[in-house]
């Protein structure tokens, strides 16, 4: 995959359809952001590709080094970062703010996938997941798979 001229990013060669995230990785997303609220909380997922689905095989929380915690999450990258594909996710945590990318989200993720967790209360009530491409961000589906189960159901959502 060719990196951006400008960005130092990597692009992926097609538009993911989805992600698909399992019930454990999400409960283990639900308990860090649960263990920093009210503080944003976020990291990575390390994914891997199949066909035109990205699907999250680990979670790499990254600790909050923001001046302000309770309305912005800012990491310093480390070792601990995975390769692409990866998603970059980060919380938030005030009701008053949109369950989608903020104009600061927009400007500041450097990565071509964020998903933004909607967790006002601790408890995460929406997941969406956006993809930076030429004419900016887009919104891409995000679904589980609980254990056993052969289909996939979309996350929660909220506008």
């Amino acid at each position: 995959m060719p990196a951006s001229p400008t960005s130092g990013t990597v692009l992926f060669a097609r538009t993911p359809g989805s992600l698909t995230i399992s019930d454990e990785l999400q409960d283990s997303i639900a308990a860090t952001i649960a263990a920093s609220h009210p503080h944003e909380a976020g990291g990575y997922l390390a994914c891997t590709r199949r066909d035109d689905r990205l699907h999250a095989t680990d979670h790499v929380p990254l600790e909050n080094v923001a001046a302000e915690p309770r309305r912005r999450f800012v990491a310093t990258p480390t070792d601990r970062v995975p390769s692409e594909p990866r998603v970059f996710y980060h919380s938030h945590t005030s009701p008053s703010t949109p369950s989608g990318l903020t104009g600061v989200d927009r400007r500041n993720i450097h990565d071509p996938l964020a998903l933004v967790v909607f967790a006002p209360h601790g408890e995460p009530y929406s997941y969406r997941l956006f993809q930076l491409g030429l004419f900016g961000w887009r919104e891409v589906p995000v679904t589980t798979v609980g254990e056993g189960e052969a289909e996939s159901e979309k996350l929660p959502r909220l506008v």
